[in-house]
């Protein structure tokens, strides 16, 4: 036996019915269809023959830069070295100077030196402060 209770209102059920939406489907078929087109469109296509005398040209152009760019790299390169060569010179001159100077300085001391004790040598004795003073001929 089924209950029914006659309180409770009877349920009701919704349905939705959807409908088929092919937009999408058709939209990423044409973007398929166009990108096969472009793919098969670059494949066939190839750019114009150059002729031979155009080829030797730009040949003879990358030649041409390439040893410019060489002549500058070398140009540079040479300029760094004798700037560093230069410097050095300064430095060592430099130092031959500063040693010349102090050769010089300690050979004027000691010929200086060596005048005094000559002069030294050479003079009389002084006489004493305490001495009469010499009698002096007549």
């Amino acid at each position: 036996m089924t209950y029914v209770d006659p309180q409770v209102p009877p349920t009701e059920r919704v349905v939705e019915v959807r409908e088929r939406n092919t937009t999408g489907w058709m939209v990423a078929g044409i973007v398929a269809i166009v990108a096969v087109i472009a793919v098969v469109f670059m494949l066939t296509q190839r750019p114009g023959d150059l002729n031979r005398e155009q080829m030797m040209q730009a040949q003879e152009q990358g030649r041409a830069a390439g040893m410019m760019e060489g002549a500058q790299s070398t140009m540079t390169s040479s300029a760094q070295q004798a700037q560093f060569a230069a410097e050095n010179a300064a430095r060592a001159a430099s130092a031959v100077a500063d040693s010349a100077r102090r050769d010089t300085e300690r050979a004027a001391a000691n010929a200086n030196q060596a005048a005094q004790a000559a002069a030294d040598r050479a003079a009389p004795p002084a006489p004493p402060v305490d001495a009469p003073p010499a009698p002096t001929p007549q």
